[in-house]
C-alpha cells in the first residue's frame, strides 16, 4: 500500500469482501477513513460507489467523500466515531426513527442501498446515525420500483438491517 502522503493509524473493522478500511492521518493532521479496495475491483464500480455516497452525504445521511483515488483504488471519507452495534444496548429503539429517515431519504434521492450488513450503520461525532458502503447499491429505476413499490429501501434494506440487528439483540 502506497502511503507516502498519509500515515495508517489503524485498521477499522475486519477485512471486507471488497477491501479494507483504515483510519489514516495526513501530514497536516487531518484524519480520514480510507477504503482500500482489492486490486480486482473495477474503477468504474469504485466511481459509482463514490457517487452514490456523495449523493447520500449531500442528503445528510452518509459520511462525506473527501477524495477518490482511482489510481490506487481508494475512497477517502469523513471518519465515523463508532459502529451502532458497539454503542447500542439490547432492546433499545433509540435510532429507529433515524434509520427510517435514512431509508426514506435514500428512496427520495433514488438509491437502493441493498446491503443488510449492520456494520454499515455508524455514528458520527455528533451521535447522528449514518449509513456507509454503497458497493451493492443500485439506482432506483422502474424495474426496482415495479418489484419493491415506492419504498424499496424500507422493503429491502431496512428489512435486512433489522434482521442483522436482531443478531446483536438490537431492536429497531
Amino acid at each position: 500500500m502506497d502511503n507516502e502522503n498519509f500515515k495508517v493509524i489503524q485498521q477499522l473493522g475486519q477485512d471486507g469482501a471488497q477491501g479494507i478500511v483504515y483510519l489514516v492521518e495526513f501530514p497536516n493532521g487531518l484524519r480520514s477513513a480510507m477504503k482500500q479496495f482489492k486490486k480486482n475491483k473495477s474503477i468504474a464500480k469504485i466511481k459509482v460507489e463514490a457517487d452514490f455516497q456523495r449523493r447520500a452525504a449531500a442528503a445528510g445521511i452518509s459520511p462525506e467523500v473527501m477524495h477518490v483515488d482511482t489510481d490506487n483504488k481508494r475512497i477517502f471519507m469523513e471518519p465515523m466515531r463508532a459502529r451502532i452495534v458497539d454503542v447500542l444496548n439490547s432492546g433499545t429503539k433509540r435510532f429507529s426513527s433515524d434509520l427510517r429517515h435514512i431509508m426514506n431519504t435514500l428512496d427520495e434521492i433514488g438509491i437502493l442501498h441493498n446491503d443488510g450488513n449492520v456494520l454499515n450503520l455508524m455514528l458520527n461525532d455528533q451521535e447522528e446515525l449514518r449509513i456507509l458502503d454503497f458497493g451493492l447499491a443500485k439506482k432506483i429505476d422502474t424495474k426496482v420500483l415495479k418489484k419493491w413499490k415506492n419504498h424499496p429501501n424500507i422493503e429491502v434494506t431496512l428489512h435486512m438491517l433489522k434482521k442483522g440487528l436482531r443478531k446483536y439483540n438490537i431492536l429497531i
